[in-house]
């Protein structure tokens, strides 16, 4: 599909291209003459990367060799064409874990990236494997305007390589790029201590006057933000004219908001943006966008799988160990919907994995550190499956901690949950009842430890992972507790206990219930107030939704109300 619009971007574009354009002959770029006697030039971007640490497979259509050789396709004039990046492409995926993103470094060099910026996930390994991906890069450009660094304000990894914002000439035309991270990147990756995300607008407000201060007379950022965040950008920061990218992953097409074009494709291979800039001694006049399918036009035979790209791939995925493991007799859930918001059996097995090997007395796992999104079916496990649904290289370790602290983290966990947030707590070693109908940080109903109930005052021994360990995902409760034990990486243990266990047969168990407050008087009238027990939910004519027929417990919490629980 395409969409051309020919609106005059505007009068603050015209201006500071307007001196600009009429170089355009001097140097490379495509440039046509207009009845008017105006040149014009043409910029064409191809867009974006997001694709989490992933290559894809040789035999599917949706996979890296292919998405450079669509973008080759649509290459007519090297000279004038930019490959953008928008981060999460260094993680997480079971290459990612094996080789700390340098399978897609040299992926996208293979494939003549021109610019990328960072996501959350290409700090999943922490800042110090970044900054050796970033040496390690020749062929295309690292730019950030809101990674910092927090004692001086330096942008991040400028030794290795980064810079604030890029400029490349493109017929007469210098042309600015940069990037923004969103600022939650602190709470869902390893950014590490020395490090800070600077708030993207007030970033902008600053890196874009410099970028037309050094000769930018187009401006392109490359946003790791969600789309939501672009467009308040947009509104609020003059001077953009496109952005490209999205932290929501979301297939949206291109819009246009405050003279700033805007473009989301999703992630991984799915889709590729196409937009095509045309600029004369006007200012930028028009632009069509296309959104293409990868796999269609693989199936249209209108592309070349990149050889070079394809090469680089089958190298790394010749090293991907496939070792069968074990199998198990039931489906594994790793819903990413059901991972954040309940228990589910991969959410428990994984926690109990953690549990027998540190022999803690209980275990929060983060929903967010267990992946694919897939509803796996019996059969067969193998070690590059395990990675694929833990490819984060987090470790295990154990600390000691009181049960008021546990009960804080488990508010943490279910406090954000609306958002499918990734710190949703599975656990081991105990259950809980949470209300997502009462006030944030008042959810936890109930806790129960080894069939008894949470002592706030007794100490625990709580196995986790080292991200939430260091107060990932928000359970800053939890740095500076004393540690006991420090384990080995949390899918290492898991292929261990598959390999122990084999066949596995993982199930839900109760450990997560989900209950909801009624006051007195909405539904159950006609029952005694006093009573507590369990009434048949189909006997419930005005229960609303939500409730499948079945058993329906009845708690009362006097003042508070009554609790229902199916």
């Amino acid at each position: 599909m395409a969409y051309s619009h020919n609106d005059e971007i505007s009068r603050r574009t015209a201006m500071r291209l307007l001196g600009a354009a009429g170089l355009g002959a001097a140097t490379a770029g495509s440039v046509t003459a207009q009845s008017d006697g105006s040149e014009t030039i043409e910029l064409k971007l191809l867009h974006d990367t997001h694709v989490h640490g992933r290559l894809g497979n040789a035999d599917e259509s949706e996979n890296i060799e292919n998405y450079f050789g669509l973008m080759d396709s649509l290459t007519t004039n090297p000279d004038n064409t930019l490959r953008l990046g928008a981060g999460d492409d260094l993680g997480s995926s079971a290459l990612s874990t094996e080789f700390e993103g340098k399978h897609i470094v040299d992926a996208f060099e293979a494939g003549d990236l021109s610019q990328c910026t960072f996501g959350n996930h290409d700090f999943d390994f922490g800042p110090d494997v970044l900054k050796t991906r970033v040496s390690e890069t020749e062929g295309f450009q690292w730019v950030t305007a809101n990674v910092r660094k927090q004692e001086t304000g330096e942008t991040f990894a400028t030794a290795e390589g980064v810079k604030r914002f890029d400029t490349v000439d493109i017929g007469g035309i210098t042309v600015g790029v940069t990037g923004i991270l969103t600022e939650r990147a602190s709470e869902v990756t390893s950014l590490g201590s020395a490090n800070e995300v600077i708030q993207p607008t007030d970033a902008l407000s600053e890196v874009v006057p410099e970028m037309q201060s050094a000769g930018a007379d187009v401006i392109i950022v490359l946003s790791h933000v969600a789309n939501d965040a672009a467009r308040n950008i947009a509104e609020r920061v003059d001077g953009i004219d496109v952005m490209v990218g999205d932290d929501a992953a979301e297939v949206l097409g291109d819009e246009v908001v405050n003279d700033t074009i805007l473009s989301f494709v999703g992630d991984g291979y799915d889709h590729l943006g196409e937009i095509t800039l045309q600029m004369n001694s006007n200012g930028v006049s028009t632009h069509e966008y296309t959104l293409h399918t990868v796999s269609d036009a693989v199936s249209a035979m209108d592309i070349t799988p990149n050889a070079a790209v394809q090469e680089t791939a089958t190298t790394y995925r010749n090293q991907v160990d496939r070792t069968p493991i074990g199998e198990t007799t039931t489906q594994l859930n790793c819903i990413t919907a059901n991972l954040r918001t309940e228990e589910t059996n991969m959410g428990s097995f994984v926690a109990d994995a953690i549990r027998t090997n540190l022999g803690s007395d209980v275990v929060i796992q983060n929903g967010g550190g267990i992946r694919t999104g897939t509803l796996y079916a019996a059969g067969e496990i193998t070690n590059l499956l395990i990675k694929q649904i833990l490819p984060f290289g987090n470790t295990m370790i154990e600390i000691e901690v009181t049960g008021a602290t546990i009960r804080e983290a488990l508010e943490n966990g279910v406090s954000d949950y609306e958002t499918l947030e990734g710190r949703f707590p599975q656990v081991s070693g105990m259950s809980y009842e949470w209300n997502p109908d009462a006030p944030e940080g008042e959810r936890i109903v109930s806790v129960d430890i080894a069939g008894s109930p949470l002592d706030p005052e007794t100490t625990y021994t709580l196995g986790t992972n080292n991200f939430m360990a260091d107060g990932g995902d928000g359970y800053e409760m939890l740095p500076g507790a004393t540690v006991t034990q420090e384990g080995a990486g949390i899918a290492e243990a898991v292929i261990e206990y598959i390999k122990q266990q084999t066949p596995i047969s993982p199930t839900t168990e109760g450990r997560i219930t989900r209950v909801s407050t009624f006051q007195s008087g909405t539904v159950l009238e006609e029952y005694d107030s006093d009573d507590n027990g369990s009434i048949e939910i189909d006997e419930l004519a005005d229960a609303g939704e939500g409730f499948a027929n079945g058993e329906l417990s009845i708690t009362d919490l006097g003042e508070l109300g009554r609790v229902f629980s199916s």
